[in-house]
Formats: structure tokens, C-alpha cells, sequence
């Protein structure tokens, strides 16, 4: 065999191919021929090899560069360089000319000779080697047979086999080499009219550039000029003699000669110099002609300004007056000596102008005396740079309201060792060591002189301090940055991130040498910060997140932790709030003893790993309670009990992955775990247990419209309708009907397979998109780019890890171009959500989030489209629109409910809500009497789309409207009269609530049931039984379960409040807590004979003692309702302490318990409420809600009775054990 194309190539394919004679090939077999001389023949190594493609560029110079760097350099156009590096991939490798090596385009990603945003561009053109796989047959097929069957564009395609060509020969794939054209043509690799349409190509088929032409000229002769072949493109090129490589010579601009007349003007342009080394020169001043040449500008800079000159764009006075104004300016900077006090040095308000912190006109002001340097030093956008935004300071003890250091912190047991000493060399890192107590900012010398900080932490906080005072130089001696240092390996990757990490947060990058923290722009530009540190940065997640948040538990970055601080009213300072649970802190050498433990784990997200118990006992697999419990398991009994503890942690890991993986649910590609739902907060633990108990199956769970939305998409664009025939068709159909452009039908179908299927619109099925190859619903030639959108869903590969990415990941690592990226990210919100390709469904938003799938500024573009964002195209009206707006004007197919996009022929109306039409339903006012919005003033537009209309109802209406069918009054008429049949249907039927009976219509009204359901109820297909089973409106009915009882855990013994009270297990504080509680959330329970009582019942039977009686009929208030002192109004719990009716803490403790048990009770109609409803009907606002929700600043009213720390009602239910047989929630007292 011989070296080929990838791959050996053996000598049965040489004779076969005719590259060989059948004599040759006969010698080569008895061995009267050598293998090396046939390998050494020319003709033998122009097939196997072929001859160089254009390998690289040379500039002017002689300097070499690859053909990705011209492209980054803008030496070369894209278009121009990445056809260039897709010849080079279709012709047998892409080429290093530095180095003169060769590699595939997975190698080439690797050692950074092309970027991954062209991995999937050169990994589709290098398939003209390996061969394009036939979806329908699995037969690999040549480049030629890919164009013919359309799965590769015909022109692109054309190209690359005139490089072929150009350079050997066709390829033929599998075969590893070129063959000669008769051959090609004989094994189907080429045809007749091709090859001479290639031989002789006319202009549009040329698809290569000649970078060289840079004449000013009309787009056609530009065309004209720029089209050459590659062969032609190819002799232009110059041969390397030491590597024999073909190089692209770049001509560098031509030097612009001035003309005379240009000369003469500028010579007679006399200019009067006041400043600088040229004042007073002449009596009459100095000609521009000087003054351009005095070592004011640069070469470039006077080309410039003749160019601009010649070409008219600047008039002789303007060029004057500007070159006067550049000249006064460099004069002023060199004059100015004034300087500002910065970070540890005085800084040259000459380098503010240069950095961008100041503008040339507030410098202007200082250098003539108008500002003072102290004005300008005390400017917010001068002082974040000059002094920094503050670095956190210190700790703040919220139990004793304690400001404290961090050395202190540490030193008292309050913080791990490790996390003060990063937060202190943060500290040193942004500019000074803060004592908080003093409020002083010192060096790290002068903090350990006042024992700020000990002795013992001295050089590693000074080495942290040279991040400000500046590294020095080992080869020049003199001062550079911290970014400087690491480039040159002064200072170690992993110690760098975090100080960098700071002073990004604190106000910048820090310049040593000038004293100052720097914008990121000026940074980069002066070197002292770039791209790949900004990407390190970037891409942290929990293994290289350097902080610790003492109270979450969780590895963070210093700007997650700066954000969860609060800032001390009197100095400013930032501090890091302790909780009395963050202060439950592990001493050394407990933590010391169970980090050296570790457990070889088989299960969950620790499998095949083997992992400290220390860190096992920080996952989410604990509780802090039950984590609590065995360290201070392992403090009271030590090493004997190390074993038993191992086996404990083992064993509840195993039985919580075990729960999860029992049940397994259809997912967009695969089988998708009760325990992932979970993890993705499309299910609760409660739906969780209750599968695993039997009480919910499989098919229950994924009915959940909760469930449902996100495991199968909500709407999507499945086809067209014609109207007015009412004939259905597949997107594809439409396209090949002429009656969608090709553009228009793609991205409809890109959206699709990025959405999860494509869609059969008339048999209702769903197709993967080979799938839909192979049932004809789509053709090959767009295989390739619905196969590429499909990955969306399937996942991307990452170049580098050969891990499954995100849509938005790849968007991000540059594999897919940003625009075709933002709109199927639009799709697929539009649709259910975003897809996790690894779990193979959608999450929720703040899933996104947090698994990097979505940020801020992404969803900022979809939230606020612009025309560039708008993807999507309406056939009917030509208008550019988002996903979600299109299919706004779908309309829905009756028999299979699936939205079809109306395309309208002559005779037909396309209708659909224009924003004029809105606009004029919004301006008109209503006044409705029942229901939702009785007594209350609303618009048209705001009812109609209202729960009381269906969209079809309100399209149905609006048409009337529009068509002129129904006047504004009869609309307004129509209007009220549904909505008070609606209501009175509504009112027939009711259902059990807190204190009496709720209607359905009220249900509805609170947005509780949509009008489906409740059309359901009205016409009977659906009962009040199965409805009030429902999880989403048991919730709401009943609430999802308050504290019942206590649980003493050694003794398995239940018992209820009041007991645990009288037998002194609870505090009387902690008890009456726990009971108002109750009484707030609906009923005092017993939970010993699962009975729920009102306040009177529970006295009468002895569940309570007459002496709490008035504290708990002032609690069951928040469920029947307080009265206004004022009017004698029934008022809702949050009105009541508005209006001081009840101790504004009691009142924030009763909603705490009301909002963690389902919801905000309404006393009017005795049933909790969604968060939105409660808003609107005025029994919660935003400010109160973000109070109770807060965990870490937030309401903190009820008290652990095992670590007597203040926790959130919240909280305290989740350390709760659900009572086997009842489900109650039992509080876990530990005995004395």
C-alpha cells in the first residue's frame, strides 16, 4: 500500500484507477517492482499527493501568514479567506505555512490554526475527501454525486471541484486518492458538460477573489474584476523555495504620491503658530505643508489628510482647523503636568485623557484652570477608577448587628481559614486591607503592625499586594501588571484568576505603573489585560470558582459574592452578612478529619468519582439539617463512628437516585428521569415522592401542564394553509409549489428541527429531520442545514472536549453564526422553552441561567427585537418578524389543533389583529359589573384578551369588528353579555375552599382554571372530583401543607405543637410561632389523628389550652379576615398591616407562612391566590413580596429548635420529615 489522502491507498486501486499499467501492477505482485519506486514515480505521486494548494499569504515584507490569520489581521475579506480554507480542507488537509505542516480540521482546531467558528464550514467541505453519506442508502458519495443529489449547494460545490481539479484531480472518497478525469467520469465522479464547464468556467461560476485589486469601482466592474478561477488565483501565487509551499502575494497600498498643485496649496497655506517648539518660527507663521511634516503626525496620518484633501471630503479650511486642533491638543497634553491621587500614587490626568476615563474637554477644563483637579477627582465616573468601587471589607454578624474583619472572622472559627485568606488577598489585590471596625485602609505592612492581620499571612497577602504595587520585570527590572506577570509565569494561572477577578469587580483592571484601575477597553489596549484571559474569566463554573459564600455553601465568583453583601449606611463599606447557619462553622481539625474520608461513589451526579465526605455532606443530596446532625454525629462519638457515618451518606445518595431513576418519562430524543425533572424544576419533591409512593403515576405527571410543556413544546409553525381553499400542506410542499420562496420555507423548517420535529401538518405526525428524509416530507438538498439546526436539539459537539453543547453555547464558542442562533433561540422559547440537549427536553428560564444555556444580554435581544433580530418572514404582508409575532397570525387547524401559517391567493382575506386595530380597542374604555373586573374601568383590548375569550373567540370578534360586521357598541354589548353568562354558568357549580365554598367562576377569575376547563365543567367532560385533584388546584384549595407536629427522631415518636410545648421541647416563643402559623394558613392540625380544626374546635378538644386562645383567633384572622377600624370592611392580612390593624412583625410572619404553604390568602372568597392575582387584588405588593422571598436579607420570624437560629417559615419546612403515612410535615426536634 501507498500514503494517500488520509489513508493508504493500495495497489489494485492504483491499476483500477489507471494511474498504474496492469504490467506495474503484475511486477508489483511478484516483486520485480518496488513499492518505493513505484511511490517515487511523478505521475503515481501527482494522483496520491497532488500538487500544493494555495497554502498561506506573503506580504510585501516576506512575511508569511496563514490563511486564518489574514483573515483576523483583515488582510483578506471572509469570504475570500474562508473559501480559500474550505479548498484547502476539500483538497487533503488544511496547512500551517509557518511551520509548513499539515492537519485535519479537528487537529487544525486544536493546535489554533483556524478558530471553532469554521469547524462545522471546513468540517462539511473536508467530507469531499472522506465522502457525504447518503441518508437514504448509508452509501458514501463523491463530491459530485453530493452536488447532484442536492445535499451540497450546486455553485459552492462547483468550486471545490474546480480546486480539485486544479490541484490532481477528483477526489475519490474511501479511496484516499485523485484519479484522472477519464476515470472520474467512468465511476459516476464527474460527468461531460461539468468537466467542461469547468475546463472552460464562465464568470458566474468563478468563485474565488483576487485580493490584490483595490481600484475604486462600480459593484459589476468589481464582479468583473474579482472573479477568477482557482487555477487562475493560483498562478498568481509565488512558490516558498525552503518549503515549496504556493503563497497568496498581498500588495501592500500604493504610496500615495502628492501632486504638485496639492504641494503648492498646502506651501501657500500660511497658519499662525501660538504653542509649541514651532511658535514664532516666522513672522507670517508656517505653511500647512510644515506643519503636517514637523513630526506632529505619522506617514499614515498625512496620507490621510491629502487623501481626504484630493478626494474633496475636507475643504482647504476645514483640514486646516482640524490639523490646528490636533496640534493644540498634543501641545496641551505635553504642558499639562496636573495629576490626581490614585490607588497608591498620583496619576497624570494626561493618562485619564488617554484611558478614557476623562473626555478632551473636561481636560481641556482642568489644564485652563476652569475645574480644580479636587471637582474632577470627586466626578463618580473619575473616582470608581481613581479609588476603586470597594473591595468587600468584612463581615457582618447579623445576631449581634457585629461589624467585624476577616482575619478576626477567622481567628473567632466564623469563616473557614481558606476563605478569609482569598478574601483578604482580595483585599490586598484592589488596593489596601480594610479594618472595618476603624473603617482604616492600609498596606499589608501597616495592617500587620496594627495587627489588623497576623504576622502569619504577611508574604502571601504582600505577594498578592504586588497585584497593585506592580510585578517587577526579571529582564528589564521595571514595574508590570498582573495580567504582564502571568504571560511571563511570574505568578501561577490559579493564583492570578481570583485577584483579577477582584479588581474587575472593585472598578478595573489595576495599572501598577500608573496607579489607577483601567476601563476593560483601555486595558486590552495597553496591554494589560486580553481576549483569552477575558474567556478564562468567562468560563467559570464551580471546580474554578475561587470564593466561598459561607452562607449557601456554594463555590462563587468575587462579583456573585460582592452582589450578596450589604453596605454599612455609616461607611459605606461593603460586608458579607453571617448567618447564625454560616456561623455553624466546622473547626479545622473536624473538617481536616472528613476531608481525608472519602467514599468511592456509583450513583448520581458523583458517580465513578471517589469524593471526601466533607464535600458529600455539602451537596445537594443533604439537608442542613440532616448535615448538622452527623457532624455533630462525628463530634460527640469520633472515629468509631466514621464508618457508620460513610455507610449513612452512601445510603441516602443511593436511595434519592434510586426514587428519581424508577420513573422514566418521553422525552425530545430519549428517556427522561423522574429525578432529572426534578433537578430541573419541572416537578416538586412533593410530585417526586408521591410517584415514588404510589399516589401519581407516569402518565398523571406528564399530563401537568407544567410537566407537559416542557417535555413536548407548546405551539409551533406546522404548515401552510391557502386560503381561501382551505388546503393544508408540509412547509416543504409549499416551498417546492412555488407558493413559499425557498428562504422564507428554510428558516420556517430550521425552526422546526431546532424546536424538536418536523412537523407533517396533514397526517399530524412528527419526524426527526432523517426521518423526514426518508418519508419524502422534506428533499436532500436541504438536508444538510436542517440536519445542522437539529442540533439545537441533539446537542453540538464542542471541537475541543467533544462534549454536547447548548444552541446558546455554540453561539457562544462561535460554531454557529450569531443571527441564525439568536432565531432558533427564539423559536424555541416561543415553543416551551430552551432545550437541554444533555436531558433532552426544555427547562425554565432560570434553569437556563444557571446551566449557561441563556444570559441577560441574550434574552435583552429576544425581549426587545430589533429589525436585525427579527428572522422570520409573513408572505402575505413582507414583513420582517420574530417567531412569536408570526405565529401570532397562524391560525388553528380545528381537527388536529396544530398552527398553520395562512398563505392568501386571489379571492381569499388574510386577517390577522394589526397593531392599529389594538391601538383603537385600547383607547376605548369599558365598564364591566360581574366578575373579574367588577367595578372596575378596563379597555376593550385588555378584556378581549382576557381568560373570558379564547383566541379564536377574540379573533373571531375583532374580524367582525374590523370587517365592519359589528359596530364598537355591539362589539362592547357582545362583550358583557359573555362574560356575565360566563359567570353565571360559573357560579352553578363549586367546590370545597377553606371556609365554605368556592365557586368556579371565582376559580376562573383569579386565574386559578383557564376557560378551557371551565368550559369543560359547564358542558360536563370534566367533574369537580377529577378537578380538585389536580396538584395546581389542591394548591390553591388547600395549600401544599403547613408545619403539623414535632417528630422526635430517636423515639419515632409524633406528637402535636401544644405537647411539644408542655412537655418543654419547644420554647413558648418557637411554639406560639409554629401555631399562629397554622391558624394563619388555614387550620391548627392534629397530626396524630390527621384532623384539621378551627381555632374554637381545636380548644374545645383539648389540641390547644385556653391561654393561647386570643393570640390564635388574631392569627385565624389572615384566613376569615380582619375589619377596618375605619369603615367595619372586611380586609385582607397584608391590608391589615398596612393599616397598623396587626403588629406589622406578627403580619410578616403570618404571610411568610402563608406564601411558603401555596399561596396569599383571599378572605372574601377563602382560597389562596397565584402571585400575579394577589398583586393585582391589592393583599400583597412587590416590595413585601421581595421581603418575604429574600433568603438572605428577607423576613427571618420563626426559630429552629435545635441550633435556636432564626430561619424563614420556608426554611424551617424544608428541614421537616413527611410523615409516612398522613404526608404532614413534622418538625424534627433533637432530644437533650
Amino acid at each position: 500500500t501507498f500514503p494517500g489522502l488520509g489513508g493508504r491507498v493500495s495497489s489494485r486501486d492504483l491499476m483500477d484507477s489507471g494511474i498504474i499499467s496492469r504490467d506495474v501492477f503484475r511486477g508489483l505482485e511478484e516483486g520485480r517492482v518496488s513499492a518505493q519506486e513505484v511511490a517515487e514515480n511523478d505521475i503515481v505521486q501527482h494522483f496520491l499527493r497532488g500538487t500544493r494548494s494555495v497554502a498561506g499569504v506573503v506580504l510585501p515584507s516576506g512575511e508569511q501568514k496563514s490563511l486564518y490569520q489574514a483573515l483576523r489581521e483583515h488582510l483578506l475579506v471572509p469570504g475570500a479567506a474562508l473559501m480559500l480554507l474550505q479548498v484547502q480542507a476539500s483538497t487533503g488537509s488544511l496547512t500551517d505555512p509557518l511551520k509548513n505542516k499539515s492537519c485535519s480540521v479537528d487537529e487544525a482546531v486544536r493546535v489554533g490554526l483556524i478558530g471553532p467558528e469554521l469547524y462545522e464550514k471546513l468540517s462539511s467541505a473536508e467530507k469531499a475527501i472522506t465522502g457525504y453519506r447518503d441518508p437514504s442508502t448509508g452509501e458514501m458519495l463523491s463530491l459530485f454525486q453530493a452536488i447532484r443529489k442536492g445535499f451540497v449547494p450546486r455553485d459552492h460545490g462547483l468550486c471545490l471541484l474546480e480546486a480539485q481539479l486544479a490541484t490532481g484531480g477528483v477526489i475519490a472518497p474511501g479511496r484516499h486518492l485523485r484519479v484522472p478525469m477519464e476515470t472520474a467520469c467512468e465511476w459516476g465522479y464527474l460527468d461531460e458538460p461539468t468537466r467542461q464547464l469547468l475546463s472552460s468556467p464562465p464568470d458566474d461560476t468563478k468563485g474565488f477573489f483576487d485580493p490584490s485589486s483595490k481600484e475604486k469601482l462600480s459593484y459589476a466592474e468589481l464582479l468583473q474584476r474579482c472573479n477568477l478561477t482557482y487555477l487562475q488565483l493560483k498562478e498568481k501565487c509565488i512558490t516558498e523555495p525552503s518549503t515549496g509551499l504556493c503563497l497568496l502575494p498581498l500588495n501592500s497600498r500604493k504610496r500615495q504620491f502628492v501632486d504638485e498643485a496639492t504641494r503648492q496649496v498646502f506651501r501657500s497655506s500660511w497658519l499662525p503658530v501660538r504653542f509649541g517648539r514651532l511658535r514664532g518660527e516666522k513672522e507670517k507663521g508656517v505653511s500647512l505643508w510644515e506643519l503636517v511634516h514637523s513630526g506632529y503626525f505619522t506617514e499614515e496620518q498625512r496620507s490621510d489628510f491629502m487623501e481626504r484633501f484630493r478626494s474633496e471630503e475636507l475643504s482647504l479650511e476645514q483640514l486646516v482647523a482640524l490639523v490646528l486642533r490636533l496640534v493644540g491638543e498634543m501641545e496641551m497634553k505635553a504642558r499639562t503636568q496636573i495629576s490626581l491621587e490614585g490607588l497608591r500614587g498620583s496619576v497624570p490626568v494626561v493618562w485619564l485623557l488617554d484611558t478614557g476615563i476623562i473626555s478632551q474637554k473636561t481636560f481641556e477644563e482642568l489644564a485652563q484652570g476652569v475645574r480644580t483637579p479636587e471637582e474632577v477627582a470627586e466626578m463618580e465616573s473619575v473616582k470608581r477608577y481613581l479609588k476603586g468601587t470597594g473591595s468587600i471589607a468584612g463581615v457582618f454578624i447579623e445576631a449581634s448587628k457585629q461589624k467585624m474583619s476577616f482575619y478576626e472572622a477567622m481567628k473567632n472559627n466564623l469563616l473557614l481559614p481558606g476563605a478569609a485568606l482569598r478574601l483578604l488577598e482580595a483585599q490586598a489585590a484592589t488596593g489596601y486591607l480594610t479594618d472595618p471596625a476603624t473603617n482604616r485602609r492600609l498596606s499589608v505592612r501597616d495592617a500587620v503592625r496594627a495587627a489588623v492581620v497576623g504576622e502569619e499571612l504577611s508574604e502571601k497577602l504582600l505577594q498578592a499586594e504586588r497585584a497593585v504595587t506592580g510585578y517587577t520585570d526579571p529582564y528589564t527590572g521595571g514595574s508590570i501588571s498582573l495580567c504582564q506577570a502571568l504571560r511571563k509565569e511570574l505568578i501561577p494561572l490559579a493564583e492570578a484568576v481570583p485577584l483579577l477577578e477582584a479588581q474587575l469587580a472593585t472598578g478595573g483592571v489595576v495599572d501598577p505603573v500608573h496607579h489607577l484601575h483601567l476601563p476593560l477597553q483601555a486595558a486590552c489596549r495597553y496591554g494589560f489585560y486580553d481576549e483569552d484571559l477575558n474567556q478564562t474569566l468567562s468560563q467559570l463554573d464551580d471546580s474554578t470558582k475561587s470564593f466561598f459564600d459561607p452562607n449557601s455553601k456554594e463555590n462563587v465568583t468575587y462579583q456573585q459574592l460582592k452582589e450578596r453583601c450589604i453596605r454599612d449606611a455609616e461607611s459605606g463599606l461593603w460586608l458579607l452578612p453571617l448567618s447564625e447557619n454560616a456561623m455553624f462553622c466546622v473547626d479545622e481539625q473536624t473538617m481536616k478529619v472528613l476531608k481525608s474520608v472519602t467514599v468511592c461513589v456509583n450513583v448520581g451526579r458523583f458517580k465513578g468519582q471517589t469524593v471526601s465526605v466533607w464535600d458529600l455532606l455539602n451537596s445537594e443530596y443533604f439537608s442542613d439539617s440532616q448535615r448538622r446532625e452527623l457532624v455533630q454525629k462525628y463530634k460527640d462519638e469520633k472515629a468509631e463512628v466514621l464508618q457508620e457515618i460513610t455507610t449513612i451518606i452512601t445510603t441516602i445518595i443511593q436511595e434519592t437516585e434510586a426514587q428519581g431513576k424508577k420513573f422514566a418519562f418521553k422525552g425530545l430524543r430519549k428517556r427522561v428521569s423522574a429525578s432529572d425533572l426534578f433537578q430541573s424544576q419541572l416537578i416538586d419533591k412533593k410530585t417526586l415522592d408521591e410517584l415514588n409512593q404510589g399516589k401519581k403515576t407516569v402518565k398523571e405527571v406528564t399530563e401537568m401542564e407544567s410537566v407537559r410543556r416542557y417535555l413536548e413544546g407548546t405551539n409551533f409553525i406546522a404548515g401552510v394553509l391557502i386560503q381561501p381553499s382551505n388546503e393544508k400542506m408540509s412547509i416543504y410542499q409549499a416551498m417546492w409549489k412555488g407558493i413559499l420562496r425557498p428562504g422564507t420555507a428554510l428558516v420556517l423548517l430550521e425552526a422546526q428541527a431546532a424546536t424538536g420535529y418536523i412537523i407533517d401538518p396533514e397526517k399530524n405526525k412528527k419526524f426527526s429531520v432523517e426521518e423526514a428524509l426518508e418519508a419524502g416530507l422534506i428533499g436532500g438538498e436541504i438536508f444538510e442545514k436542517l440536519l445542522c439546526a437539529e442540533r439545537a436539539v441533539t446537542g453540538y459537539t464542542d471541537p475541543y472536549t467533544k462534549a454536547s453543547m447548548s444552541l446558546f453555547e455554540a453561539m457562544n464558542q462561535g460554531l454557529i453564526v450569531e443571527s441564525h442562533g439568536i432565531r432558533l433561540l427564539e423559536a424555541q422559547i416561543a415553543t416551551g422553552g430552551i432545550i437541554d440537549p444533555v436531558h433532552s427536553h426544555r427547562v425554565p428560564v432560570e434553569v437556563a441561567y444557571k446551566r449557561g444555556y441563556f444570559n441577560q444580554e441574550m434574552n435583552q435581544i429576544l425581549s426587545d427585537p430589533s429589525d436585525d433580530t427579527k428572522g422570520f418572514f409573513d408572505p402575505n404582508t413582507h414583513e420582517n418578524l420574530t417567531y412569536m409575532q408570526l405565529l401570532e397570525r397562524c391560525v388553528q387547524d380545528p381537527d388536529t389543533g396544530l398552527y398553520m401559517l395562512q398563505v392568501v391567493k386571489e379571492g381569499g382575506k388574510y386577517f390577522y389583529i394589526d397593531e392599529s386595530t389594538k391601538q383603537a380597542l385600547r383607547s376605548k374604555p369599558l365598564q364591566v359589573k360581574v366578575g373579574k373586573f367588577k367595578d372596575q374601568t378596563v379597555s376593550v383590548w385588555e378584556v378581549l384578551c382576557s381568560h373570558y375569550f379564547s383566541e379564536q373567540k377574540r379573533k373571531e370578534l375583532v374580524m367582525q369588528y374590523k370587517s365592519k360586521n359589528l359596530a364598537l357598541e355591539e362589539l362592547i354589548s357582545l362583550i358583557l353579555k359573555i362574560i356575565e353568562d360566563t359567570e353565571q354558568r360559573g357560579e352553578a357549580l363549586k367546590v370545597k375552599g377553606l371556609r365554605g365554598e368556592v365557586s368556579v367562576s371565582e376559580l376562573f377569575n383569579s386565574e386559578i382554571i383557564d376557560k378551557k376547563t371551565l368550559d369543560q365543567l359547564q358542558d360536563g367532560s370534566l367533574t369537580l372530583a377529577s378537578l380538585t385533584k389536580r396538584d395546581t388546584i389542591q394548591r390553591y384549595l388547600d395549600g401544599t401543607g403547613c408545619i403539623a407536629g414535632v417528630l422526635l427522631p430517636l423515639r419515632k415518636e409524633v406528637m402535636s405543637i401544644y405537647q411539644a410545648l408542655k412537655k418543654g421541647l419547644l420554647t413558648e416563643q418557637c411554639a406560639l410561632g409554629l401555631l399562629e402559623a397554622q391558624a394563619a394558613t388555614g387550620f391548627l392540625v392534629d397530626p396524630l389523628k390527621n384532623q384539621k380544626l378551627s381555632v374554637d374546635q381545636a380548644e374545645s378538644s383539648g389540641l390547644v389550652g385556653s391561654e393561647l386562645r386570643e393570640q390564635l383567633l388574631s392569627a385565624e384572622k389572615a384566613v376569615t379576615g380582619y375589619t377596618d377600624p375605619q369603615t367595619g370592611r372586611k380586609i385582607s392580612l397584608f391590608q391589615a398591616v398596612r393599616q397598623k390593624v396587626i403588629v406589622r412583625d406578627q403580619g410578616i410572619r403570618l404571610l411568610e407562612a402563608q406564601l411558603a404553604t401555596g399561596g396569599i390568602i383571599d378572605p372574601w372568597h377563602g382560597h389562596r391566590l397565584p402571585l400575579e392575582v394577589t398583586y393585582k387584588r391589592g393583599h400583597l405588593d412587590e416590595d413585601m413580596f421581595l421581603l418575604l422571598s429574600d433568603p438572605d436579607h428577607g423576613s427571618k420570624g420563626f426559630i429552629d429548635p435545635n441550633t435556636h437560629e432564626k430561619i424563614s417559615y420556608s426554611q424551617l419546612l424544608q428541614r421537616c420529615a413527611p410523615d409516612r403515612e398522613s404526608g404532614s410535615y413534622l418538625l424534627q426536634v433533637l432530644e437533650k
